[in-house]
């Protein structure tokens, strides 16, 4: 199971994150997944991969992999505004419309300048995708977040150092969530952690957030 937060309400951090250097991820479409480094896209196209148990760097097609993660899915720099235009692949391109005509979309952007982007590309204009006031978009910082269950209801203990490190434990029924990417995912079978983070609403709000899953839900 997967769980992306995209909108609760504002919070001026949440949009000034600053990126830790953490490495890349490929996830394939088989499930796999690929710590790293991403060299960027070659000829092909192929995407360039780079590991320290590897000499050469590695090319994947595109068509194996389903998302490549930049940093562990934290932002490079700030972003200074949640508005964006979404393209009809499915991707989404930060910045602010500042026109359109019969043919294009002009997008101002903070690392690109601006970009024309073809209206026949675009599925979707977004100037402010959450409407009224934002308390947190996210997430993007584990450190938020906290795992509780009936047995440790303050929070489950830090796991032993090393373990957070080896992926096979997580893929194992451990009772904790896995952050990765700018989501959490639940690799057990079981079910009775809570994952929690204090503090983030008002009384009165809306919530909104990805759900996916490879099996059946329950």
């Amino acid at each position: 199971m997967t769980i992306r937060l995209l909108a609760t309400l504002w919070s001026a951090s949440a949009l000034g994150l600053a990126a830790a250097p953490s490495s890349d991820l490929l996830r394939f479409t088989n499930g796999d997944q690929l710590h790293g480094q991403f060299q960027g896209i070659g000829k092909g196209p192929v995407a360039v991969w780079q590991r320290e148990d590897v000499v050469a760097p590695v090319e994947f097609q595109p068509s194996a992999l389903r998302h490549i993660v930049l940093r562990g899915g934290k932002p490079a720099r700030q972003l200074g505004s949640l508005s964006h235009v979404e393209l009809v692949n499915g991707d989404r391109i930060p910045g602010t419309i500042s026109g359109m005509d019969k043919e294009t979309v002009l997008l101002e952007t903070a690392y690109a300048g601006t970009l024309r982007i073809p209206r026949d590309h675009v599925t979707m204009l977004a100037p402010s995708p959450l409407g009224g006031r934002l308390h947190y978009h996210g997430p993007f910082d584990e450190a938020e977040w906290k795992m509780t269950s009936a047995t440790f209801p303050e929070g489950l203990p830090p796991q032993p150092p090393g373990e957070d490190a080896k992926e096979e434990d997580q893929e194992t029924d451990s009772g904790r969530w896995v952050f990765s990417g700018s989501a959490w995912y639940w690799p057990g079978k079981g079910s009775g952690t809570a994952l929690i983070r204090e503090d983030a609403m008002p009384d009165r709000a809306i919530l909104r957030f990805d759900l996916a899953w490879k099996s059946r839900i329950s």
